[in-house]
């Protein structure tokens, strides 16, 4: 299936909202053809006790004020580069407490074929939050990538990674219509050949009906971390694009590759394309 309506997810704090983001999102949309949806969120600080001390008041306005002014500014520059690219841009602003602004967000990203968001700076910040609310709430793949990405949209190199289980197995379904653009697609396997339900051959073979180019990688697990293991190979190769499965655990988000951890939302250097 096509892309034809992407998501594009930014919030706007105090810290200045990367570029690189929005430039691969249209990117990204103008490769695809596709139409170009933006939620801008500007979470409103509102503190009820300082509402009664007309100082905290004047600077929560202020902040606020600021907030709303950057995402207007960010929503005005998509349109502008959407209409220069022949990209259809439909950018909107949310000023809501940060809660009710991430609900309207997962709920906007349900009427999409994919969402992009920025890659967080931290397990506990808006972003990695916005991450795990929409993977987890709106039932599509969700693409994240890292402000310091400058390659754009780049489809030379794309690994998927494989352990053999449903989740991997919808990622990869997910993204075959990017993984059939790739020049090559390599298939990686850090699990144990014995602990997949489905050897990685045979999802080679699989992807090989589909796509230009397809190579198999089964890599032993260095220093007792698949994560590790594989975000070392990632660099090795020079990949464009990382395709895996992802999972919640308790109240924190892990991805299910092996010992893959949480770790590769805020330490994978290049765009992750995930499904749950």
């Amino acid at each position: 299936m096509p892309f034809k309506t992407i998501m594009l997810g930014l919030i706007v704090e105090d810290e200045a909202v990367p570029a690189n983001v929005s430039e691969y999102a249209l990117a990204f949309s103008s490769a695809e053809r596709s139409h170009l949806a933006c939620r801008i969120l500007a979470p409103l600080v509102d503190l009820p006790t300082g509402r009664l001390l007309p100082l905290v008041k004047a600077m929560v306005d202020q902040v606020n004020d600021e907030r709303s002014a950057r995402a207007r500014e960010i929503a005005g520059k998509l349109a502008s580069s959407g209409a220069l690219s022949g990209v259809g841009v439909d950018a909107r602003v949310i000023e809501e407490p940060y809660a009710v602004a991430r609900a309207e967000l997962i709920d906007a990203s349900r009427a999409s074929d994919l969402v992009i968001l920025p890659q967080s700076k931290g397990v506990l910040s808006f972003e990695a939050g916005l991450v795990e609310g929409v993977l987890f709430g709106s039932g599509r793949p969700v693409l994240v990538v890292p402000a310091e990405w400058e390659r754009g949209r780049r489809l030379k190199h794309v690994v998927v990674a494989w352990d053999g289980g449903a989740r991997s197995a919808r990622a990869a379904g997910d993204a075959l219509p990017l993984l059939a653009q790739a020049e090559e697609v390599e298939v990686v396997c850090v699990a144990e050949e014995s602990k997949r339900s489905v050897p990685g051959v045979e999802l080679a073979e699989h992807l090989a009906r589909h796509c230009k180019k397809v190579r198999l990688t089964d890599l032993p697990i260095a220093h007792g971390d698949a994560g590790w293991t594989l975000r070392d190979h990632l660099d090795s190769v020079s990949a464009d694009l990382l395709v895996m499965g992802a999972y919640a655990h308790a109240r924190f988000m892990q991805f299910v590759f092996g010992g893959v951890t949480s770790q590769m939302l805020t330490c994978a250097n290049l765009p992750v394309f995930y499904s749950y």
